[in-house]
C-alpha cells in the first residue's frame, strides 16, 4: 500500500489503527464542515448531498459514502423562510479501507440518547 504519509504515524500504528482513525477525522469533517448550511427544497437537499459525498470521497482512503438529510422543510413562499442543516438531520455512512483493514462509520441521531452519535458500525479485516 502506498501511503506517504505513515512515516509520521508511530510504527505501533496498525492499519486497523489507521482506518478507525480516518473513520473519525471523515465524521469530524461530516459534523464540523456542513452544519449550518441553509436550504429552502428538496432540490437544495439534493444538491447539498451530492456535494457532502464528493467532498468526503475526495479524502485520503475513503471507498464509499452514503448520506441522507432528514430535515423538515419550511412550507412558506416568504423569502425568509429557509431552514439550516444540524446534525441532527444527517444520517451518514463512510466507509474507510485502509490497507487491509475496512472500516464502516456511521452519524446519525439517536433519539434514545438524544444525541447526534458518530461510531464504528463495522470492521474487517481482510
Amino acid at each position: 500500500m502506498n501511503d506517504p504519509a505513515s512515516k509520521y504515524f508511530s510504527p505501533k500504528t496498525t492499519e486497523r489503527d489507521r482506518a478507525v482513525f480516518e473513520a473519525g477525522i471523515a465524521i469530524g469533517t461530516l459534523v464540523h464542515q456542513f452544519t449550518g448550511i441553509p436550504v429552502r427544497s428538496l432540490e437544495d437537499l439534493e444538491i447539498i448531498k451530492k456535494a457532502i459525498e464528493r467532498s468526503l470521497l475526495a479524502q485520503p482512503f475513503r471507498e464509499e459514502v452514503k448520506v441522507e438529510l432528514n430535515i423538515e422543510l419550511p412550507q412558506s413562499n416568504s423569502p425568509y423562510a429557509y431552514t439550516t442543516i444540524k446534525t441532527r438531520n444527517i444520517d451518514a455512512r463512510i466507509i474507510i479501507k485502509y490497507g487491509r483493514c475496512r472500516v464502516t462509520a456511521r452519524l446519525r441521531y439517536i433519539p434514545e440518547l438524544d444525541y447526534n452519535l458518530g461510531y464504528i458500525e463495522d470492521i474487517q479485516e481482510d
